[in-house]
């Protein structure tokens, strides 16, 4: 029987965000027996604060411990030093300050460690639910996968996720054998070899990637992200957040060779996938590219394109896939080969805006109008007045300085 999975609390200079989420985890459900350790790991800002809020910090469900780092580490390596803590402790959930939990994360969390130890696909397990692609500025939504908890995604967690020593171990014989250069490395999205330096997600990303390994995620949340202000953030922003587990369950945790949601690091579904949902795709070699941010070349692609392809279906229902998986036929999507990056119409922005978001509302268009109108009215008023005002009379007149302008104004509407 596995033992309860350690907490470890990642903090650097925030000590509002360390707080709230302390709170969080002193009220969320915790087994009986057994006892849960808690290290709060704090890098050296040079600010005391963190580090009084850690050591006061009561933690009635276990043993406490604090690492307070006498030198400062750097984002990469703190989470490095963090999940080498594996060694000692086995299982444990790593937690960075700005998050919140949901009461049954860690049920989840014991669950989820129980049902993948012996997955050779699975590397780590999220407790934060993606409904955002950063690859693409979208809003992504997981197909349905039964009963199952999970999806599986090709991006390493870094909002709540938990290792055993062996998912670790695997990463960190990567890294020791590869380094940190990962510009020979392809099928990196664009956005996530653009990272810092100081990123370590990028590097664990990489490894999946290379391994052809993934995360399970949940369909229900058990943390979300404030987005407060940090080291890679200057204000805070709402976009991270999601709604988290309200009620316990179950806990029925899709096994990976059976599920249907299995997601590459684009957020494109497997073809695999949409070859068992969809018998007409069986006899094609292709790649998922319906977000558009991947390099194809001439590759046969499922993407959004207005052309003609081998098959062709409505970009209609959502998520977009299972307009494919259930043969809706029509524009919008298509089986082709052609580049991607064609410029983007004013039409073509337009039905992606409509089919991701929603029309706004006639209240909300007439708001806009009307705005846009007076900002014109405004303008064209202001430049009445100034016209009308007309040069100073204290300005003498310069006929040849005039005839320039009206030649170099003649020559500019030529070219």
């Amino acid at each position: 029987m596995r033992s309860n999975p350690t907490l470890i609390v990642i903090g650097y200079n925030r000590p509002k965000s360390l707080t709230r989420l302390l709170e969080s985890l002193s009220k969320a459900h915790y087994p009986a027996e057994g006892g849960v350790q808690l290290v709060i790991s704090l890098d050296n800002s040079g600010n005391p604060e963190p580090g009084h809020v850690a050591q006061a910090f009561d933690w009635p469900h276990g043993e406490k411990r604090v690492i307070l780092r006498e030198t400062r580490l750097g984002l990469r390596q703190h989470v490095l030093s963090c999940g080498d803590l594996t060694e000692e402790y086995g299982d444990v959930i790593v937690l960075e300050d700005d998050l919140f939990v949901s009461p049954f994360f860690y049920e989840y969390a014991k669950h989820a460690l129980a049902a993948y130890e012996n997955s050779p696909k699975v590397a780590g397990i999220s407790l934060y639910s993606m409904q955002f692609n950063q690859t693409a500025s979208l809003p992504f939504m997981p197909i349905d996968n039964g009963n199952s908890e999970t999806y599986f995604l090709q991006l390493a967690a870094s909002w709540g996720q938990v290792w055993s020593r062996e998912n670790w171990r695997g990463f960190r014989q990567w890294l020791s054998e590869h380094g940190t250069d990962i510009s020979n490395v392809k099928g990196i999205p664009p956005d996530i070899r653009a990272w810092p330096e100081s990123s370590w997600l990028k590097l664990h990303t990489t490894y999946l990637i290379t391994h052809d390994l993934y995360f399970a995620y949940p369909y229900s949340s058990l943390t979300t992200n404030f987005g407060d202000p940090g080291q890679h953030m200057n204000i805070s922003s709402s976009r991270y957040q999601v709604p988290i587990r309200q009620q316990a369950t179950d806990y029925q945790m899709g096994n990976f060779d059976d599920s249907l949601a299995i997601y590459d690091a684009y957020f494109e579904l497997a073809p695999e996938s949409l070859k068992r949902l969809n018998p007409r795709l069986r006899n094609y070699d292709f790649e998922v590219n319906l977000y558009g941010t991947k390099e194809c070349g001439n590759a046969l692609q499922l993407t959004r394109t207005q052309s003609r392809g081998e098959l062709n279906f409505a970009l209609s229902m959502k998520p977009m896939e299972l307009s494919i998986a259930h043969n809706i036929e029509g524009e919008g999507i298509g089986l082709v080969r052609q580049p991607v990056h064609a410029p983007q119409t004013a039409e073509s922005e337009y039905e992606l805006y409509r089919f991701f978001y929603k029309f706004p509302t006639l209240k909300l268009i007439l708001f806009a109008v009307r705005e846009r109108l007076q900002g014109l009215l405004e303008s064209k008023l202001k430049g009445m007045k100034q016209k009308k005002a007309g040069p100073s009379n204290n300005t003498p007149k310069r006929p040849d300085s005039a005839a320039l302008e009206s030649g170099n104004s003649r020559a500019v509407s030529n070219k």
